[in-house]
């Protein structure tokens, strides 16, 4: 695969398309592979976001160099247009009620969920999960950490109960005003290249499911070494393409989460750009440890999520329950298998 560190694009030439409404987006055609510059080939034509109902329909290229396979929308948002896609995304949702509030349909949702959550604590996927949540750092001394796309805060929240230092840098301000609210957080609301960080100030960047949403991911993972210190450690947990999820689901699969996931990637596209960005001691693996809420999230986005009747809830209750232990199952037989791709390195 070419060195992303040589792929500078010059989008100012890249067709842009003219909403004719206020509330379609304007997009850019992006034919060529942002890591390697190869010509796309269509994946996936004419999807529409049944999650959150932005506007528009989406493709999705993938790479045809297989030493790459990076995947990606095109057309793809401009960066100015893209707070469209977020529009009734669900940190803008309201916050949830108590299930009591909430009728009988809530009340059965928490009454099955505690029931799964008992029976995963018997197993080594829960001990897995806990790591996730508190994105790797439960084998380091603390320090001062950043995370990235720091969401509601409740990661930091953790990180911060442990000893941590903690300071989070969010692009969506109702979000960043929660964290703030909500637990007392000190949030960055702008883009990382735009709080001024100096450099090597944090022992640890952090980010869950955030390369995925951004224009520049090399600039992302460029920046961040920056503000590391030497030997600071960098986790980056992303949708992985070549997982379980990717194959059962294909297009309704809920990594596919257009047009907010702009760029889609597995352990061989994170590696090299990890190591064209300065890193080192450079590993990635898979998890399958989250696999029941990708599950249910594809499943919504399968079969629909309007369907509210008591017999279709629970036979989909049913079938994300068999499905999350065919993840498992797969996670096991195959490292690669698992839904998310988790990146470490080190400054």
């Amino acid at each position: 695969m070419t060195d992303p560190g040589l792929l500078a694009r010059d989008r100012s030439v890249e067709e842009v398309c003219v909403p004719t409404t206020e509330f379609e987006i304007k997009v850019r055609s992006f034919p060529t592979c942002y890591l390697c510059g190869a010509v796309g080939t269509l994946l996936y034509t004419n999807l529409s976001d049944q999650l959150f109902g932005a506007p528009g329909t989406w493709n999705f290229k993938r790479c045809p160099d297989p030493s790459c396979g990076l995947i990606w929308l095109d057309p793809m948002p401009i960066e100015s247009e893209i707070g469209k896609a977020y529009k009734n995304y669900y940190t803008h949702a309201p916050q949830p009620t108590s299930p009591e509030k909430n009728g009988w349909m809530e009340r059965a949702k928490e009454a099955l969920n505690r029931v799964y959550e008992f029976a995963l604590r018997f197993t080594p996927v829960y001990a897995e999960r806990g790591q996730l949540e508190i994105v790797y750092l439960g084998g380091l001394p603390p320090g001062r950490v950043l995370e990235i796309g720091c969401g509601d805060g409740h990661r930091l929240a953790e990180l911060r109960a442990r000893g941590w230092d903690v300071q989070g840098q969010e692009v969506d301000e109702d979000a960043a005003a929660q964290a703030r609210k909500i637990f007392g957080l000190p949030v960055f609301c702008g883009h990382l290249h735009q709080a001024g960080f100096r450099d090597h100030e944090f022992d640890a960047v952090v980010m869950n499911h955030v390369i995925e949403h951004v224009h520049d991911p090399l600039a992302l993972l460029k920046e961040s070494k920056r503000i590391l210190k030497h030997g600071g450690q960098l986790v980056s947990i992303t949708p992985n393409t070549k997982g379980w999820g990717h194959a059962r689901f294909g297009p309704c699969w809920i990594g596919m989460d257009r047009p907010r996931h702009l760029f889609l990637f597995s352990r061989q596209t994170l590696e090299p750009i990890a190591l064209a960005c300065g890193f080192h001691d450079v590993k990635t693996w898979t998890t399958a440890a989250r696999s029941a809420s990708t599950v249910g999230g594809s499943l919504r986005v399968e079969r629909g999520e309007r369907i509210r009747d008591i017999w279709p809830f629970i036979t989909r209750a049913i079938r994300q329950a068999v499905l999350h232990i065919e993840a498992l199952m797969a996670r096991h037989r195959d490292p690669d298998a698992g839904d998310e791709c988790v990146l470490s390195a080190r400054g």
